[in-house]
């Protein structure tokens, strides 16, 4: 019986699915028929492995829902080729045994299981990048199953990090494509959306263009000012190591070096999810090389992770806020401190923090984090707040920065004084 699916992939699409590499980065803007490629990409897949397991995973469950479960399952899989469906759990068995599953990368949860035959993480840009790197990758050890990443930019990111990996490593493919590669897409609708849209979000939504990304919290930061090619730590400079402890979240550890100017040097960096504390004590040990630290530093919310850091002798100074100070000050005070070293000196023309090439996951963070939307009507009621992801690094230096830049206190000396005389008894 001869089973006709509905698909017809334009030659952007077409060229793709004859990719044999096993993990694919698709940098695609909108009106690129990006899901449609993925549903049918992942059905290929699934028909030509017996008894596989494939999952479709976008930003949310609601979106993966709304997008694939009530459009693309039921249009572009033919009944013929459906043994069960279950929208419970919305899933998909084919009569060949193949599973196609879809899941929302909010809901960590049901992100566990034992294995894959192949996956696709739509919008990839929009999700937390520990998804992949420390829950999904895992489930492809043992199948070797191909992995499609597809997304428009959302900034300098790690979905754009992971685009530069795809160009320049062995087993890897990269494909670009604007809203003008789809042929069936409205050239009339793109043409309006250019006129209506600032430059930067239409080359980022629809030219899929990396641009700096708006709402940016560090906007002073620019790669040509504050990266140096190779920092390498100078004997002169009082040494620092802070440290954002995670454990599912990546752990994030900046070595900093500061000159008697009180220029700030970020020059070594680990970043690493799901690290035990012997490992952790180790690797910085193995960064610090023989130079001297003259404190360790994290936040003090983390005490159990700083405990058993001192087992291994690295003794970490707890980071508070200053008494009297609200949590929100707290917070922004080390925002506003960073961005004071950042901004270029009249004096010099040169800013007071530089960062070394080798430290991708501090400047992937400058260049993405972002302040969260406040919808107009909560204006007065929520404070404002950046966006709680790609944020670990940058907040290993805000806990050295406001520790940096805390007032000392000043002791207080109680004086006796002579009232005849003037002078001072004690």
């Amino acid at each position: 019986m001869e089973v006709i699916i509905p698909y017809k992939p334009h030659p952007m699409q077409l060229k793709v699915h004859a990719e044999t590499e096993q993990f694919v980065v698709l940098n695609w803007g909108r009106q690129t028929g990006k899901s449609t490629f993925v549903m049918n990409e992942i059905l290929k897949e699934a028909l030509s492995t017996p008894k596989g397991r494939f999952w479709i995973i976008a930003p949310t469950y609601r979106q993966v829902k709304a997008i694939y479960w009530k459009d693309h399952v039921k249009h572009y899989i033919p009944k013929q080729l459906v043994k069960r469906m279950n929208e419970t759990e919305l899933s998909v068995e084919l009569t060949n045994g193949s599973v196609i599953e879809l899941k929302g990368a909010d809901n960590e949860d049901s992100l566990r299981g034992s294995r894959l035959h192949g996956v696709a993480l739509d919008e990839y840009a929009f999700m937390k990048p520990h998804v992949w790197d420390t829950i999904i990758s895992a489930m492809l050890n043992t199948t070797n199953g191909r992995v499609f990443f597809i997304s428009t930019p959302n900034g300098y990111d790690h979905f754009h990090a992971m685009c530069q990996k795809a160009q320049k490593t062995k087993g890897w493919a990269y494909y670009h494509a604007t809203s003008y590669d789809n042929p069936y897409a409205s050239k009339t609708y793109i043409e309006s959306k250019k006129l209506e849209l600032p430059d930067d979000v239409f080359s980022q939504e629809y030219l899929a263009d990396f641009t700096r990304k708006a709402g940016l919290v560090y906007k002073e930061f620019d790669k040509n000012i504050h990266v140096v090619s190779l920092l390498q730590p100078n004997k002169d400079w009082t040494k620092f190591v802070s440290i954002d402890f995670g454990q599912t979240n990546p752990t994030a550890v900046l070595f900093i070096g500061v000159d008697t100017a009180d220029n700030i040097y970020i020059y070594d960096e680990i970043y690493r999810s799901n690290l035990y504390t012997s490992e952790l004590a180790h690797e910085i040990k193995a960064k610090q090389g023989g130079y001297y630290v003259s404190r360790y530093l994290g936040d003090s919310a983390a005490a159990q992770s700083i405990k058993d850091l001192s087992e291994h002798g690295i003794y970490v100074f707890p980071v508070n806020k200053t008494p009297g100070t609200t949590q929100e000050d707290y917070f922004k005070g080390g925002i506003t401190r960073i961005r004071e070293y950042l901004k270029v000196q009249e004096g010099t023309g040169k800013p007071k923090m530089f960062i070394a090439g080798n430290c991708v996951n501090l400047i992937n963070e400058f260049e993405s984090y972002s302040w969260k939307e406040v919808k107009e009507g909560d204006m007065r009621n929520k404070p404002e707040r950046p966006e709680k992801t790609n944020d670990h690094a940058l907040d290993a230096l805000r806990y050295f920065i406001y520790e940096h830049r805390k007032p000392k206190e000043q002791k207080k000396f109680t004086r006796k004084f002579d009232p005849v005389t003037g002078r001072i008894i004690s």
